[in-house]
């Protein structure tokens, strides 16, 4: 298993302005990370200035690829941009919307194929625009929805891995499907292939259940993929781990050896990062480094 970091660790400057991906790549590389998470999460928004929006989207791949050769890292992961609603402040989205979303989808397949991503990370849609949003609804929807990404993934050589969500509101009026392991499952599992797989965000995780070991051992040989954050259980805080909550990570890296869990530890801590200094950054990103190092320590031991 390797350590990881997805680039959203170094998004955009504490003074304002977006940090480009390919600095955020070089950032990584310097705080020591040889894999790599490619956050593609800013290109929803079509006229966001995301360079993977753009019409020359596919030379903008093509130099992140040459940062990987120049910095020498793996990209292991990427993830997808994601609308996890299809019904925003009481609409439907529109035509142009779904267009411009499955395209976006699309080219970040394209993207993560071409520079060796192994798995996309996605989020699963939850139906609200029924009057019975029921379980059977939402597979059904999300079956709809995947049908052309799994399709995609397959034909570019890449593969499909759906995170599991978390009850985000504060009044916990809307219910985020996939929140609970089974929902995870039973997309997976409906969908039935061997490309497409879950990735297990512990942050997440701890929001919804006081014992996230169980429903991980549930999604068992599913897992894929990990997103690792730390929360305190009342927000979706992304931080390093041990800075707070209880997340009990010397069980949990022992149940990834136990497991023969195959993919990689990856990082998604932008919360930590989020108002440190320019002049920090590295520094900052040296000791998240040493922090992972040492839960893989924890790991081998097991």
């Amino acid at each position: 298993m390797r350590l990881a970091t997805s680039t959203c660790i170094f998004p955009r400057h504490r003074q304002g302005g977006a940090i480009p991906l390919v600095e955020s790549v070089a950032l990584c590389r310097e705080c020591g990370f040889e894999v790599i998470d490619l956050n593609f999460c800013a290109a929803l928004k079509k006229n966001s200035g995301f360079p993977l929006c753009a019409d020359d989207w596919e030379d903008f791949v093509d130099q992140l690829g040459e940062a990987g050769a120049k910095y020498g890292v793996t990209y292991n992961q990427s993830h997808a941009p994601f609308d996890s609603y299809l019904r925003r402040a009481d609409r439907p989205l529109s035509d142009e919307e779904l267009e411009w979303y499955f395209e976006i989808l699309r080219r970040s397949i394209v993207a993560s194929a071409r520079l060796g991503v192994r798995w996309v990370v996605t989020h699963a849609q939850t139906d609200i625009l029924s009057d019975e949003m029921g379980f059977e609804q939402n597979i059904k929807t999300n079956l709809w929805f995947y049908a052309p990404i799994v399709e995609w993934a397959k034909k570019y050589g890449t593969g499909i891995a759906i995170e599991n969500m978390a009850e985000f509101s504060p009044e916990k009026t809307k219910h985020r499907f996939t929140a609970t392991v089974e929902e995870q499952i039973a997309i997976i599992d409906a969908l039935g292939d061997p490309d497409v797989g879950g990735c297990w965000d512990f942050g997440h995780a701890q929001l919804v259940y006081r014992d996230q070991l169980t429903p991980l051992k549930k999604l068992g040989s599913r897992l894929v993929a990990t997103h690792v954050q730390e929360c305190d259980g009342r927000q979706d805080d992304h931080f390093i781990p041990f800075i707070r909550g209880s997340t009990p990570w010397e069980e949990i890296m022992a149940y990834l050896k136990q497991s023969g869990y195959k993919g990689d530890f990856t990082y998604e801590i932008h919360g930590f990062f989020r108002n440190i200094p320019d002049e920090l950054h590295v520094r900052a990103g040296k000791f998240a480094y040493e922090v992972g190092c040492y839960l893989l320590e924890l790991y081998n031991k097991a």
